[in-house]
């Protein structure tokens, strides 16, 4: 689960200044000014989203979410390399915030209700760290040399469906531990 929010999260904020200078030869301020605006979105969704979590179910939500990463993602970013500009970049970036707002206002809970209470922080640290470590931090470094292998300028689409496949694998066989939800002060 974690892999999904890290890939989307380095995606949308850490690449997005070099993706959009260096593949879409937009200008810095540009780029700059869509990683913001993706900022103020993560900002408003992650709260959001973690309250409707409440409401309709953790599940649901990342459930929802790991599909329409799989299916936008790619034919997404087809769109903005197709014709790059600034509106098209924040577009996508802020549709993609949306995604990853609305997966990691459920997931954060989501992982501390599957852990069991003995072990959640290490085991909520554990599996988030590795999950930054191995795939989040490294997508920008991925997304790079996809796009220099395949010469697809779009290819990091196929990336965030690969970190959504996991998420929706991980969303439907996670359960959460009896008792995982303590309520004491």
């Amino acid at each position: 689960m974690a892999t999904m929010t890290t890939v989307s999260f380095y995606m949308i904020t850490a690449y997005t200044p070099t993706f959009g200078n260096a593949v879409l030869h937009l200008a810095s301020i540009e780029s700059l000014v869509v990683t913001l605006c993706v900022g103020a979105s993560n900002l408003f969704w992650l709260p959001t989203m973690g309250s409707l979590s409440d409401k309709v179910g953790r599940r649901p939500l990342l459930v929802v979410c790991t599909i329409l990463m799989l299916l936008t993602a790619y034919p997404a970013m087809l769109w903005l390399v197709r014709e790059p500009s600034f509106s098209r970049l924040l577009t996508v970036e802020l549709w993609l915030s949306f995604i990853y707002g609305s997966y990691n206002g459920a997931m954060v809970v989501f992982l501390t209700e599957i852990m069991p209470v003995s072990v959640r922080t290490s085991g909520f640290a554990l599996a988030y760290s590795l999950a930054t470590a191995i795939f989040g931090g490294f997508t920008p470094a991925i997304s790079t040399y996809l796009i220099h292998v395949t010469g697809n300028r779009a290819v990091p689409g196929l990336w965030l469906s690969v970190a959504a496949a996991c998420g929706l694998v991980a969303s439907l066989w996670a359960k959460p531990q009896p008792g995982a939800v303590d309520d004491s002060p």
